[in-house]
């Protein structure tokens, strides 16, 4: 899966323990800030950072997603990092994924790494298939 995400996307891809953090501390990486409101019928792509807390109906392609505690997604979602705190409905393929404590999904995951904090809602299909390179 790993090599998917490196034709995906410009930059290539870090080695799972630092993902999320070295992304968010480019500075250099456009980040798109969608605030509670906004309400989206269709696809997006970005090859930047995406923090979402609207409604989406469509599917996402992104380098980094995060849904925040007002965001509402229904679609598929393909990113390096994926970081839930409202709601996603729809499948969810990256490298890694945090669900936060308010985190609610519906649907299936597929990730190297999976994080799930206590409190966050899940039901689906999990499918942490680990660094092969480990």
């Amino acid at each position: 899966m790993q090599k998917a995400f490196q034709t995906m996307f410009s930059k290539p891809v870090s080695p799972k323990s630092d993902v999320p953090a070295a992304i968010l501390k480019d500075t250099k990486q456009r980040r798109s800030v969608l605030h509670d409101g906004i309400v989206i019928k269709g696809d997006w792509q970005s090859d930047g950072i995406v923090e979402f807390g609207g409604e989406i109906t469509g599917d996402l392609t992104v380098d980094v997603l995060i849904v925040t505690s007002t965001g509402t997604v229904e679609g598929n979602v393909r990113a390096r990092s994926v970081t839930v705190e409202g709601r996603l409905k729809g499948t969810i393929a990256a490298i890694d994924v945090s669900l936060s404590p308010t985190a609610i999904v519906k649907g299936e995951i597929e990730a190297e790494g999976i994080q799930i904090d206590f409190g966050a809602q899940v039901e689906g299909r999990l499918a942490a298939k680990g660094n092969a390179s480990s």
